[in-house]
């Protein structure tokens, strides 16, 4: 198969190149990354633009089965373990509810143009459990990291820990899970009480690969976090859904961390994860970030250090890669015509300008979804 494209993000550094022709090989590897000329018969054109899937690096798929609920509530209120909203409507639910209201999610992700999804799974090992049976037939296009916390049967079905906050544990108990699970991720800073409870310094002391949130982290913390080497996974719509302040990816720039961006719950965002980068944006805008570079630190937000803080490969257009690509409309979304690539590139790659999406042989025309057989 041969991928003809107007501009395209190659490699690691996601260079921008113009007039690519792409040939896939039959086992979906990427062979060759040439010029227009080499492309023969072609699916693309020059009005398009190749990128690669992005990482939606946190996720709480099992809200999807109430999207909206609650929305007069505060953060405990609605999430908070056990008496929370979404706990109590969980307990309401059947199993095979659950289940579909987390398909459901994933096939939207995929949809969406997601290559990876990390999603922090509820209810122990039986929450792992529905997020693996909510995947199948996915396996091969949509990769899926479920990360459980304690509960009936943990860790059975889990790739790993991912917890609230470590204040909702007994640390002894969490510094054995952290040695014993691949991954371990938990909640910090996300609001003023649990960062007064010095959340970070636990999670830090304890091993945690990953935090998430850090709403509250100041400038001191974030160097902190920087001279141990932890990974950093922001959500900003979420935060301002819920009526927190702005997450502070501006100093994680300035101490230069691996950050990545999620969308978090899925009662309250869509996996839109172009949306987090674009939120983003605007805030670093309002904090006098405003070069085409800023973007391009975000674009590897999506691309790179997601896949990367799970120590999966990233999907890029690489010789030797598997072809994880998405082929968007360049010339009605302005991206061709744009004097910023990388700007244009984190603002205008929005689902309604997907036109195609290629897992390694398998090519999904988006646009017309009726043959899917996923439900």
């Amino acid at each position: 198969m041969e991928v003809k494209a107007g501009l395209g993000l190659i490699g690691e550094e996601l260079e921008v190149k113009r007039k690519l022709c792409i040939t896939i090989g039959k086992d979906g590897i990427i062979e060759s990354i040439g010029g227009y000329n080499e492309c023969k018969n072609y699916l693309g054109g020059e009005g398009l633009i190749v990128i690669p899937q992005p990482a939606n690096s946190h996720v709480h798929s099992g809200d999807n089965s109430f999207p909206e609920y609650g929305i007069s509530e505060g953060l405990h209120e609605l999430v908070a373990y056990p008496n929370g909203l979404k706990h109590r409507l969980f307990k309401t639910l059947p199993y095979q509810k659950i289940v579909s209201g987390i398909r459901e999610f994933y096939i939207t992700s995929y949809l969406m143009g997601m290559g990876l999804l990390i999603d922090f799974r509820e209810g122990g090992g039986v929450g792992c459990l529905a997020s693996k049976e909510a995947s199948r037939g996915l396996e091969d296009k949509l990769k899926i990291v479920t990360l459980g916390r304690p509960g009936p049967n943990f860790p059975e079905n889990c790739d790993g820990l991912g917890i609230s906050a470590p204040l909702d544990y007994d640390p002894d108990m969490l510094k054995v899970l952290i040695k014993q699970q691949r991954y371990s991720q938990t909640h910090v800073a996300e609001d003023m009480e649990n960062r007064r409870k010095r959340d970070l310094e636990l999670a830090i002391e304890l091993g945690f690969d990953t935090l998430v949130h850090g709403t509250y982290l100041e400038e001191q913390d974030i160097v902190k976090i920087s001279d141990k080497g932890v990974n950093l996974v922001f959500c900003p719509s979420s935060n301002l859904w819920h009526g927190l302040r702005f997450p502070p990816i501006d100093l994680a720039i300035k101490q230069g961390i691996t950050f990545a961006l999620g969308t978090d719950n899925a009662a309250w965002s869509l996996p839109d994860i172009y949306r987090e980068a674009n939120i983003a944006l605007l805030y670093l805008r309002s904090k006098g970030l405003r070069s085409d570079e800023i973007a391009k630190i975000l674009l590897r937000a999506l691309f790179i250090n997601g896949y990367k803080i799970v120590d999966m490969t990233p999907s890029t257009i690489s010789e030797g890669n598997k072809a994880k690509l998405l082929l968007i409309d360049g010339e009605n979304s302005g991206i061709l015509r744009s004097l910023n690539t990388y700007s244009a590139i984190l603002k205008r790659s929005q689902f309604g300008f997907i036109r195609y999406r290629i897992d390694g042989a398998d090519v999904l025309d988006v646009k017309i979804t009726k043959d899917l057989n996923l439900h």
